[in-house]
């Protein structure tokens, strides 16, 4: 005879949050996964969603040192210049659907913002440098909406923004930052990116060498350093005040 349980809506979550590998007291709280993200070296990301849809971000060529991921499969490729750390679409296996930020010339923007299953992908146009472009060319932000959090991929920001970029950027909850300096912002302008879009859950830096990230966490609090290149992300605040979690490249 079958035996009577009451349903437990909790329980799927958890369920969830255990197969995408969430941490124990995200899923103690039963905190709703969104999805999660892997950090693959230099600017590229993977943003995996709950629901399956598979983003890639910025995939690097060979020429920057890092293994190229074998049997890479995603749904979406944005990139956010045609530089070839940033601009490897065959990284990805099959045929994606790719987003270039900038148009063809590489000389004006392109305007994207669009839904592609349970992602909506938007870009606000900037600056590879602090001289408006002059230097290093034009650059664009990505924001990824999923499950009701925002997710901003800076690419190869080299200025701090100005009001106008900032409200076109608008509320951030997870903010992909170069702090590597050269060619990026350095570890100043890094933080004073951070202090003016004041991302609520998590920053993730990127696009740096060793040195250039521990000035940048210098001072620094709420720092959560990660065994594996992958975290998970919730909409739920792990701590009270914003992470910055470093992740190992691979």
């Amino acid at each position: 005879m079958w035996s009577r349980r009451r349903f437990r809506p909790w329980a799927l979550l958890l369920g969830l949050a255990v197969i995408l590998g969430a941490e124990p007291s995200a899923r103690a709280a039963g905190a709703p996964v969104v999805g999660k993200l892997t950090w693959y070296g230099q600017s590229c990301f993977l943003l995996e969603t709950a629901a399956g849809t598979r983003v890639l971000m910025d995939p690097f060529g060979k020429a920057t040192g890092y293994p190229l991921p074998a049997n890479l499969r995603a749904d979406v490729v944005t990139i956010s210049h045609e530089h070839p750390d940033h601009n490897n679409v065959r990284m990805s296996t099959g045929a994606p659907h790719v987003l270039h930020g900038l148009t063809a010339d590489k000389k004006g923007w392109a305007r994207i913002e669009e839904r592609f299953r349970d992602v909506s992908i938007r870009s606000v146009g900037v600056y590879h440098d602090d001289k408006r472009g002059a230097l290093r060319g034009l650059d664009t932000v990505f924001i990824f909406e999923v499950g009701g959090l925002r997710i901003a991929h800076l690419g190869d920001l080299g200025h701090v923004l100005d009001d106008d970029q900032l409200e076109a950027i608008g509320s951030v909850d997870v903010l992909l930052v170069p702090v590597g300096g050269a060619t990026t912002l350095d570890a100043y302008q890094a933080t004073r990116v951070i202090d003016q879009l004041h991302p609520r859950l998590m920053i993730i830096p990127m696009h740096y060498k060793t040195d250039a990230l521990d000035l940048f966490l210098e001072r620094k609090a709420n720092v959560r350093r990660e065994a594996q290149p992958t975290v998970v992300v919730t909409s739920v605040k792990a701590r009270p005040a914003t992470e910055i979690v470093v992740l190992p490249d691979r």
